[in-house]
């Protein structure tokens, strides 16, 4: 049986039903998957109860996962036992809820704010991976950006003052700008600045899309004042609602996003509840 996919917002993410991510993938159905990502940018597989391995498992066919940047901070007790999941919770090492000012949930305060997962990094992030495990009965939304639509939507007037450009991407600076903890040193050893083109084609789709989030701190190519005033004009572009969806987790769902086309921030919810997720995220792939 070939998936099935169905749009939920005009422009783009998809639901994905007629696959079961519990069981291993034939050659064919993960060729249908990425041809839906490319199309979508965003899909959910609705009602997928993962086990880690699972998990894992389903991430491999799309390319070697990234392991957590938590490994390096000697004062994160990581819960997970396997170096590629990311612990996207509000639980400790022994799955008690945590404080809202532990240090784990201060770093949570930068997935707040619109990214593009680990574009910091060299490689950067291709695909993620985020399943919802334990639920709050309100709140906690993922809220998604189609960076495509939004380079679509731009006058094209100001598309080729934009294309030669890059912008130099820091860890550092979205830490600094959400106010959560700052690098220590093993994190400033491990994740230095990166350059990222500010406009990029997709190589599944060949459609243009915006390379922006919170951690493009400066344009290379122009002054620094310029270059921030710019970066903020096109964020705010690219986030008005007719380019964003919200998506309301429901217990069981696997949602897959490209990092290559898409932003995303999560939504706050009442931290007297437990929210349980885990997040994978596989490398670009080299140039």
């Amino acid at each position: 049986m070939s998936i099935c996919v169905s749009g939920r917002h005009p422009l783009f993410f998809g639901a994905v039903t007629g696959v079961d991510l519990t069981a291993p993938l034939s050659e064919a159905e993960v060729r249908d998957i990425v041809a839906a990502s490319d199309e979508y940018g965003v899909l959910v597989f609705p009602g997928q109860m993962l086990s880690d391995e699972d998990q894992l498992r389903f991430t491999h066919y799309f390319g070697a996962p990234q392991r957590s940047i938590t490994l390096h901070r000697e004062d994160y007790a990581r819960r997970l036992r396997r170096d590629e999941l990311s612990d996207i919770s509000n639980l400790d090492e022994h799955g008690e809820r945590l404080d809202p000012k532990s240090v784990k949930r201060q770093l949570a305060l930068s997935t707040r704010l619109w990214h593009s997962d680990s574009s910091f990094r060299k490689p950067s992030g291709k695909y993620t991976f985020l399943a919802a495990k334990r639920l709050p009965p309100a709140g906690g939304e993922t809220e998604f950006a189609d960076m495509r639509a939004a380079w679509d939507a731009l006058p094209e007037s100001r598309r080729p003052e934009l294309l030669p450009l890059h912008a130099s991407h820091s860890l550092a600076y979205s830490r600094e700008i959400s106010a959560s903890p700052p690098l220590d040193a093993s994190e400033r050893a491990q994740f230095p600045p990166t350059a990222q083109p500010l406009v990029r084609v997709h190589p599944g789709s060949k459609r243009r899309s915006l390379c922006l989030g919170m951690h493009a701190e400066y344009v290379i190519e122009l002054p620094r004042a310029q270059g921030r005033a710019l970066l903020d004009e096109l964020t705010a572009h690219a986030t008005q609602p007719k380019f964003v969806h919200a998506h309301e987790w429901q217990r069981g769902d696997m949602v897959m996003w490209d990092n290559r086309c898409s932003m995303h921030r999560a939504r706050p919810f009442d931290e007297s509840h437990v929210r349980e997720m885990r997040r994978t995220t596989v490398a670009e792939d080299a140039l």
